[in-house]
């Protein structure tokens, strides 16, 4: 019998030999080119869908607010809060319940007496004197502060007037009698003479009502994607939301935009409140590099303020003698509310026919891109939300969008 072929052991090696160096590395290199790709592509994405992301985050939010007004028959609401380094847009949002009254102690309509002299300064009714009603105490737990509202007498037939804390000084103890100022003169005039500071000898009002702020529903506040914000003086509001052309004077405003923007539904689904009285509301969504470098160079560039004619030939970026941070409180004139401030895509050099305010931003030939950027509107009337893009039409080259809120207010679709 013939034995069998002796098996070769060289062989079995020589097949289970592995991969040599310069495979390994080969296949390590293009795992590498592989992975770098899909980063790339994945932060492209994410960077392209960072601003409409969050303006479907905020109509969202406003949605489920809305929503939770109908379902639970009562006022609910969003409160959008200023963001703290870019003081001119909001970053994160809460939802807030209806507003609560407040009506403890009895009160006294009188003329202002600023000097105590006992002799009133003028004839205006725009004092409310209390006694038993704790405004201090509300002042200094942050309940009661400018912009809120009073109604006087209390109940249906009164009237609504807005207030200003100043004349209570909660770094002291608080006087038995506290004062609010009225933005405006009483409705009547009162039957007492008019140098007197009491302006209702008998049958005045007695009792008023101020609405406090919404209660904030306990949660962590919902912050918009990163460096994504709600520019507010790109955006369309409500004239009581907006800074004055002027600064620190009582009713005019104080350089900045009101510290609670609230946006209240009803229970049909309608805005109601002070925000009601813009009519259709838009919120200009953008990046937030965008939105305090292309500003700081266009506000020096503003003339004064046809309001303050003591203001120097440009717009000042100071109060008093104190510079104001890069992106922090500004200012803009009146004529801001006609043309928000909203840039075009692509903003040329002076020299290439564009603004001479984008000049120290980009050379000769070469544009300013503008990150993507949304409106979000909220009618107010019928509470519907929707987002848009930009009309980013500049026929005049200024630099800034000439109908940028045209796609929301139509209904048309960019091209």
């Amino acid at each position: 019998m013939q034995s069998p072929p002796a098996f070769d052991t060289s062989q079995l090696r020589q097949k289970r030999r592995g991969f040599t160096l310069t495979e390994l590395l080969v296949v390590i290199a293009i795992m590498a080119i592989l992975v770098t790709m899909t980063v790339s592509a994945v932060n492209f994405n994410r960077e392209a869908e960072r601003v409409s992301g969050g303006a479907r985050q905020v109509q969202s939010f406003l949605n489920g607010a809305r929503d939770r007004a109908i379902y639970y028959k009562e006022p609910r609401g969003v409160r959008f809060f200023i963001d703290p380094i870019n003081q001119r847009s909001v970053t994160s949002m809460v939802y807030i319940d209806p507003a609560e009254y407040w009506d403890s102690g009895v009160v006294q309509l009188q003329r202002p007496d600023l000097d105590g002299d006992g002799t009133a300064d003028n004839a205006n009714v725009q004092v409310l004197a209390g006694v038993g009603t704790a405004w201090w105490e509300l002042k200094r737990r942050g309940l009661l502060f400018d912009g809120l509202r009073v109604r006087i007498p209390k109940g249906p037939r009164g009237t609504w007037y807005e207030i200003s804390t100043s004349q209570i000084d909660i770094t002291t103890p608080p006087a038995a009698t506290q004062f609010l100022l009225l933005g405006v003169p009483y409705a009547d005039p009162g039957d007492t003479p008019v140098d007197q500071v009491q302006a209702f000898q008998s049958g005045g009002p007695e009792d008023y009502e101020i609405e406090l702020p919404p209660r904030i529903i306990p949660m962590d506040p919902v912050l918009l994607p990163e460096n994504t914000v709600l520019d507010l003086d790109g955006s369309k509001l409500p004239q009581f939301w907006r800074p004055s052309s002027v600064a620190g004077s009582f009713s005019s405003g104080n350089l900045q935009y009101s510290g609670f923007i609230d946006i209240v539904f009803s229970p049909r689904g309608n805005v109601i409140g002070g925000a009601s009285s813009g009519g259709v509301i838009h919120f200009y969504v953008c990046d937030n590099d965008d939105s305090i470098t292309l500003k700081d160079e266009f506000i020096p560039t503003l003339p004064a303020s046809p309001t303050a004619p003591s203001d120097p030939a440009t717009f000042a970026l100071s109060v008093g003698s104190v510079d104001l941070d890069t992106g922090s409180v500004r200012t803009f004139n009146s004529g801001i509310d006609a043309t928000p401030f909203i840039p075009a895509d692509e903003i040329f050099h002076s020299g290439d026919g564009g603004p001479l305010w984008i000049d120290p931003l980009v050379e000769p030939g070469t544009p300013y891109e503008v990150s993507d950027r949304r409106i979000i509107s909220v009618f107010t009337q019928t509470g519907a939300i929707s987002i848009h893009p930009v009309n980013s039409t500049d026929a005049d080259l200024d630099g800034l969008a000439d109908d940028p809120f045209l796609f929301a207010e139509t209904g048309e679709t960019a091209n």
